[in-house]
């Protein structure tokens, strides 16, 4: 059993943060969703990890190299971008008739990811994606057998067809079999979910795949990376692991907080990163060996890695070099 997590991505609404890390490096609670997924896909029974990267990829190849994981993590660099379909494709190429595991990489959720790999197994098509209601991406149109009949506006056009189509979300979790995605040449760019509209065409739908309960949130962005920290915050603890819940004020043993310091609402401090004396910090997030100076207020900002911090800021997000 394999998996791929999506790594390529630009990462545009998480400018400037993406100036920093990629996109999948980004901590949550100081778990890097890299991180987040690796551990959870060990626990599903996975033996590989296949991380597809593109921009700042010298960052990820460091990542993977320095640090020991649970289960091998082998890095495809893309020497141009190729898309969610030519990243998956080229990705398969060496698997022969093994089905794939595939996660984008920016979201975060407790999927029984290796249980969902079995029930696409058993039910013998060529592609399965897990969907659920999320109104605010419910663009994905799915009949009352599960079969997936739309993406976007020709899944609106059939749900007003009113044939008792439903309207769900995909939660950036699929399952595909190769043969699905031989006719296409390694190294190409493609859009995955325009090879799916092709399978419909063909008459072999994707099907639906469900898990009640699920709890599924996407970082994509500054707003919804900050609302996840807060929401993890608040969760009963061991909500989510790998990552931490329940501490409203996370803080990394290797940070330094000095007397005088003073946090509120929901704060995140990283590893290597001094807090020095008398600064208040208010809804704050800061990643790894930054510097909030003596006196600094912050509130609803994020600093990232290195960044030398002073004075006051409000609803920023401040990195090395950027004023």
């Amino acid at each position: 059993m394999r998996a791929m997590i999506l790594a390529a991505g630009l990462g545009t609404r998480l400018h400037p943060l993406t100036d920093v890390r990629p996109k999948v490096m980004i901590p949550v609670m100081g778990t890097s969703i890299l991180d987040f997924w690796v551990e959870r896909l060990h626990r599903g029974k996975f033996e590989a990890a296949i991380l597809n990267a593109y921009h700042l990829k010298e960052k990820l190849v460091e990542e993977i190299s320095e640090k020991p994981r649970p289960i091998p993590v082998e890095v495809h660099i893309e020497p141009v971008l190729l898309g969610t379909g030519g990243g998956i494709r080229t990705a398969l190429e060496p698997l022969g008739d093994e089905p794939l595991a595939v996660v984008n990489g920016d979201i975060v959720c407790d999927a029984p990811i290796g249980k969902l790999y079995s029930e696409h197994l058993e039910s013998g098509v060529e592609v399965s994606l897990l969907l659920h209601d999320w109104p605010e991406f419910n663009n994905v149109a799915v009949d009352r057998d599960g079969a997936v009949l739309g993406f976007g506006k020709e899944a609106r056009q059939i749900r007003a067809g009113g044939n008792g189509a439903r309207m769900l979300a995909f939660t950036g979790i699929h399952f595909i079999n190769p043969q699905a995605l031989r006719e296409y040449t390694p190294g190409v760019p493609y859009n995955i979910i325009d090879i799916y509209r092709r399978l419909i065409s063909r008459g072999s739908q994707p099907r639906a795949l469900f898990s009640p309960g699920l709890f599924w949130r996407e970082m994509g962005s500054i707003e919804s990376y900050t609302r996840l920290t807060a929401e993890l915050g608040g969760m009963a603890a061991e909500t989510l692991s790998p990552i931490e819940t329940g501490r409203r004020a996370w803080i990394h043993p290797d940070a330094e907080i000095s007397p005088g310091v003073v946090l509120n609402g929901s704060v995140v401090v990283g590893k290597g990163t001094r807090v020095l004396d008398g600064a208040h910090l208010e809804d704050v997030i800061v990643w790894e060996n930054a510097t909030i100076e003596p006196g600094s207020r912050l509130k609803r900002c994020i600093v990232a890695d290195s960044t030398v911090v002073s004075g006051p800021h409000c609803d920023e997000v401040l990195v090395p070099g950027r004023k």
